[in-house]
This record gives structure tokens, C-alpha cells and sequence, in this order.
């Protein structure tokens, strides 16, 4: 028994490992995972932020349809439908775009011809469309509906994972010399690694960036992860940029540049909110061009633009700090005079919009038309306290204004 300890000694000892050599897989494995998990983190944290962006100017595009198929759905016509999204065919990320008109039937639809370059992630994060209803006077018309694709995300995904691989092959060679000082020369950059990663996934912090590093190899890596984020800077900066451009053409007219129906809704309701609050007043006027479609009967569409176009300047130019204008049809402005004081009186603003749309407009082909208006006047809340009461009153004090011009001339 005792000669055959000492083999079995040695066959103990030889199976047994090292502690260099065990330090140096557990630093290897931690490390490994330490990196992987930042890649991964920062990759889903910019694949969600762009997938945000990325829905909510679905959502915006969407808006900007119904305003834009808005006629072409109430006279059925599919070649308006189809001007009325061009400008939304060719925003990138999305892939198809149909109106449907009251019961549901398509009237025109549009399909990308660029192929989807990751059906899957369309699949994942875009599997439904966006739908915007159309509406008119509060009745609905139509429907728009917007799908979108890869498009936007798989560059992101692509960079992101080639990023994530030269990370974790800089950090496999990396961690073999690091075994020795580890918890100083290794713990402490991941931390700082690790540091930008936790602001990047939960306060959006696409700003922060890795300082350099007194390891070479890591000092790589978190040059690598700051190329990564200024890559997704720039593309989060891209994308507030267009999701500024899509939310200012959802809420404006883009002839005159003024607000349109849905921005007038929305500011209408505040100033009631407002004035209820404070137990104040304030003027609604709707604004009416007299025998316009005559103008563009005569002179054509551009000129009826350029006669618009001298309405709203008009118009704005009338307007006190604080009042709010905006066009909610083809010919038809209101305006809210907000607040209506003692030395405020709402029929000397419409006099000067006469007088300032009576002055001759020059009209694409050389020619002058001189223009003119109807305005009515509502007060809130001696003519009405919710929007729809306001609205109606003055338009029914328009109709009057008109039928009393008429009855001059």
C-alpha cells in the first residue's frame, strides 16, 4: 500500500490547476461577460431609442396622410390620394402606405420597391400598421394606414454587432496580460465601461463617452464604444431632426405656413381651458374669401396660391403677440385675439384685414386681382363656452357679413 500512495499522490497533484492559471480563466470569463453585457446593452439601448424614433415618425407620416388624402377621400378620387401621400413615399423606413375610405375599401395603396433588408426585425418591431382616421367635420371619412420597415434599424444592428465582436476579440488578447493587476489595472476600466453603458441604457445618455484608459487593449474598446455612440448620436440627432420636420408639417399648412385645423383644435381647447380658468374673454374670427373659387376659375390654381398666400401675410401681419391664426380649409382663416380687453375691439382687426386684402395682388401671369373678405366675430363666453358653440357662432356671423356685402354690391 504504501508504494502505490505516492502515484496516486502525483496523479492528484497533475490533475489539480494552477492559481495563475485559474485567476487567469475567472478574469478571462468575468471580463468576457463584462464586455458582452455592455455591447449587448448598448445595442438594445439604441435598437429601442431608434425603434421609438422610428414609431413615432410612422406615427407623424400617418397624421401627415390623413391631412394630405383629407379632399381626395371626400370626392373619391384616387389620383388626389395618391398626391396626397407622394411626399410620405419617400421617407425612408417605410414599406407601404394605404387609404381606405369610409367603409373600408382600399382607394389607393403604395409598396416600397427597395426590398426589406431584415424581414425579421420588421416581423419584431414593426409587426402591425399605424392607423390614422381621417376626419371630417368630426365624422370620420377614411383611414390611413402606414407600415414600416428594417430599413432605419439594420445599419444600427449591423455596426452594433461588428462593433460588439472586435470588442470581444480586443479584450480576449487583452485580459491574458491584465491576470497579474487585476483588480487595479482591469476592474476599474470595465467600471468606467460599464458606467457609460448604465447611462446610455437608462438615461439615454448618448453624450457620455469612455476616457481614455491606461490599458491599451481597453482603451481600444472603449474607443471602439465611443465610436459606437457617436455613431448613434448622429443618428439620434438625425432623427429629432426629421421627427421636428414630420411634427411641423403634421400641424401646418404648407402653402401659408400657418397652423392648420388640427393645431387650431388643440389651441382653440387651451384658450378655453385658459379663459375658464381665469374668468376671462377672448374674440374668435373666421375669415372668409368672397368669390375665390371664381379666382381660381379665371386665373388658375397658382393664382389662387398667390392670392392665399397675400391672405395669410394679411393676416399674420394684423396679429398681437399672443393671438393665434391659423388656416382650416381651402378658403377659410380663423383667428383668436386672446386676451379681449377693454381697449381690444375685435371689429378693428377685421377692418384692417379688409383693408389690407383689398390692396392688388400681383398674380403669377402679370395680372392684379384685388381680393375681399367675409369675417365674423364670436366671444367666448358670451357667444358660446365649449369650441364647437364658438365655431358655429362665428361662422353663422361670417354668413351674415357675406350676404350683407353682397346685398351692398
Amino acid at each position: 500500500m504504501t508504494g502505490r500512495t505516492p502515484g496516486r499522490t502525483g496523479e492528484r497533484i497533475g490533475a489539480r490547476t494552477t492559481l495563475q492559471k485559474l485567476l487567469s480563466r475567472f478574469h478571462f470569463g468575468i471580463t468576457l461577460f463584462a464586455v458582452a453585457l455592455s455591447g449587448i446593452t448598448i445595442l438594445l439601448a439604441g435598437v429601442t431609442a431608434l425603434r421609438g424614433y422610428a414609431d413615432r415618425n410612422i406615427e407623424l407620416a400617418a397624421q401627415l396622410g390623413a391631412y394630405g388624402v383629407e379632399p381626395a377621400l371626400i370626392f373619391n378620387d384616387p389620383q388626389a390620394a395618391r398626391e396626397g401621400i407622394e411626399p410620405l413615399t419617400q421617407i425612408p423606413g417605410i414599406a407601404r402606405l394605404r387609404v381606405l375610405d369610409d367603409r373600408g375599401r382600399p382607394l389607393i395603396e403604395w409598396t416600397s420597391p427597395a426590398d426589406d433588408p431584415a424581414p425579421l426585425l420588421t416581423r419584431i418591431f414593426f409587426p402591425e400598421p399605424y392607423a390614422v382616421a381621417v376626419r371630417r367635420n368630426g365624422s370620420a371619412v377614411g383611414k390611413v394606414e402606414v407600415w414600416g420597415d428594417s430599413s432605419t434599424l439594420t445599419d444600427y444592428v449591423r455596426i452594433g454587432l461588428l462593433a460588439g465582436l472586435i470588442c470581444l476579440l480586443i479584450t480576449a488578447f487583452g485580459t491574458i496580460a491584465l491576470a497579474r493587476r487585476f483588480e487595479y489595472e482591469l476592474v476599474k476600466p470595465l467600471n468606467e465601461i460599464a458606467t457609460v453603458a448604465h447611462d446610455v441604457r437608462l438615461h439615454r445618455r448618448f453624450d457620455k463617452r469612455v476616457q481614455p484608459l491606461g490599458i491599451a487593449e481597453l482603451d481600444r474598446l472603449g474607443s471602439d464604444i465611443n465610436a459606437l455612440l457617436d455613431e448613434l448620436q448622429g443618428w439620434q440627432g438625425h432623427m429629432e431632426s426629421e421627427h421636428a420636420i414630420l411634427a411641423h408639417r403634421a400641424s401646418h399648412d404648407p402653402l401659408t405656413e400657418m397652423p392648420n385645423r388640427a393645431a387650431f383644435d388643440e389651441q382653440l381647447a387651451r384658450r378655453i381651458e385658459a379663459a375658464e380658468r381665469r374668468g376671462g374673454r377672448f374674440a374668435l374670427l373666421f375669415i372668409d374669401a368672397d368669390n375665390f373659387k371664381a379666382a381660381n376659375d379665371n386665373f388658375g390654381h397658382a393664382a389662387g396660391d398667390a392670392v392665399l398666400v397675400a391672405l395669410s401675410a394679411c393676416i399674420k401681419d394684423t396679429l398681437r403677440k399672443g393671438d393665434f391664426a391659423a388656416r382650416i380649409g381651402g378658403d377659410e382663416f380663423v383667428v383668436i385675439i386672446d386676451p379681449l380687453d377693454s381697449e381690444t375691439v375685435p371689429g378693428d382687426l377685421a377692418t384692417r384685414i379688409r383693408a389690407c386684402v383689398a390692396q392688388p395682388v400681383a398674380l403669377p401671369g402679370g395680372e392684379k386681382y384685388r381680393a375681399s373678405v367675409s369675417v365674423g366675430v364670436a366671444v367666448y363666453p358670451d357667444n358660446g363656452s365649449d369650441a364647437t358653440a364658438l365655431l358655429t357662432a362665428a361662422d353663422a356671423a361670417m354668413y351674415a357679413d357675406k350676404l350683407t356685402n353682397r346685398s351692398i354690391r
